[in-house]
């Protein structure tokens, strides 16, 4: 299916950009980590809460994070501390608890002055 793989890649993306927000994160909090971060937020957003269960966004999560490791040596292991340490946080700020993209870049990932 065109459209499934579609969104396949952009989780992929997605969960690449985050990643790499998350390493940034610590070291400087800046416009251009910010809006990289809340542009993520914002397409994450929209993937889980399109019908999706925690558990299938984890599990699919941390496939891409298989495969991906299997691309990128070193790459699956700090993945999956990613899914770990922060996806449910971050789909719970979205979905139960109405944040907006910029509350979880400020406050769950510090990517935000």
């Amino acid at each position: 299916n065109h459209q499934e793989s579609m969104s396949i890649m952009k989780v992929i993306v997605v969960l690449s950009c985050l990643f790499a927000v998350s390493l940034a994160a610590p070291q400087t909090r800046n416009a251009l980590t910010c809006s990289l971060c809340t542009h993520v937020i914002t397409d994450l957003d929209a993937w889980i809460t399109s019908d999706k269960t925690e558990t299938e966004i984890v599990n699919f999560v941390k496939q891409i994070c298989s495969v991906l490791g299997n691309l990128i040596h070193g790459f699956e292991e700090t993945c999956n501390n990613l899914v770990t340490d922060q996806l449910t946080s971050i789909i719970d700020g979205l979905v139960n608890d109405n944040l907006n993209p910029t509350q979880i870049c400020t406050d769950v990932l510090a990517a935000c002055p």
